[in-house]
């Protein structure tokens, strides 16, 4: 009924995954796992042969380093799809509307609600302790978004007679899931439940891979962007947009680049159609005094 396909680096967290599915799924279930240790083939590559070897009709994507809580959580991916024709892809993290701005799939507004989850994080690289996140702004079970996060994923087998993870623009571990979704959702919903709750084991870690990937996702999805769910107003657009780029400022000076980088950087942007002039005298203002602050 659902085959399960896993990108693996380490045979222990796959052992823990595997045994969590079998005492869970509560469905006739594969798992087609690859080992990856030295991250030699790139997640894109892999999934796309996972979804080619897969013989159910449901396919589930998902990370190792994952313990899913709740029971027979195969028949509620089932009953999802079987109820919802037009369903390409169910999550349990995502967000209903993606920035011109760069960034993850993550979008903050203080105007409307966007985010959309329901998961257990447990955080490997700093010291924050873990915590159950619950956002469900329409109190349902399942939720239309523009994208939903790669850590858990299913999808039908159909819907790679169409579209494929593209392996030729992303080589690495990156981006596979919103460029996947930003494709999906062209002809089918993407959407995240709320039935079925995941605990992580660890958080995203964002260096410089993960910002080149991220500049080629934009580059690719520039005429489409931005992405939304609903119909929002110009000034909360403006509003999302500006504090993505001022997180972004935060994001990129964290990982080392200077206002030599930056500053070009708004330009080719502008260049590329994700900022209005605006937008553009705004964060280079915002990231000229952020800099200056810095040297007091």
């Amino acid at each position: 009924m659902i085959s399960i396909i896993i990108c693996s680096a380490s045979r222990e967290l796959l052992a823990s995954a595997i045994n969590n599915i079998e005492n869970t799924i509560g469905v006739p279930f594969e798992i087609l796992s690859y080992e990856n240790p030295k991250g030699e083939f790139g997640i894109c590559n892999i999934y796309n042969k996972g979804a080619k070897a897969a013989k159910f009709d449901i396919l589930c994507f998902m990370h190792e380093d994952l313990d899913i809580k709740t029971f027979d959580w195969g028949k509620i991916v089932l009953q999802s799809f079987s109820e919802n024709n037009n369903l390409g892809i169910m999550g349990v993290v995502g967000c209903s509307y993606k920035s011109m701005a760069p960034s993850g799939w993550e979008a903050r507004s203080l105007e409307s609600k966007l985010l959309f989850y329901n998961y257990i994080q447990h955080y490997k690289f700093t010291n924050t302790p873990s915590a159950h996140f619950i956002e469900n702004p329409d109190n349902a079970q399942i939720s239309k978004v523009v994208s939903v996060d790669g850590m858990w994923f299913c999808t039908k087998k159909t819907i790679f007679t169409e579209f494929s993870f593209d392996e030729k623009l992303f080589s690495g571990f990156h981006c596979y899931d919103l460029d996947f979704c930003f494709q999906v959702r062209q002809k089918y919903d993407v959407a995240v439940t709320f039935q079925i709750l995941i605990e992580h084991f660890s958080e995203g870690n964002f260096k410089k891979d993960w910002w080149m990937d991220t500049l080629r996702l934009h580059w690719k999805w520039r005429t489409e962007l931005p992405m939304s769910v609903d119909k929002l107003s110009n000034r909360t657009q403006f509003l999302i947009e500006k504090r993505t780029y001022r997180s972004l400022v935060y994001l990129l000076t964290d990982m080392g680049y200077s206002k030599r980088y930056l500053f070009p950087l708004f330009l080719k942007l502008k260049a590329y159609g994700l900022m209005s002039w605006q937008q553009y005298f705004k964060i280079n203002y915002f990231t000229l005094k952020f800099f200056n602050a810095r040297k007091k």
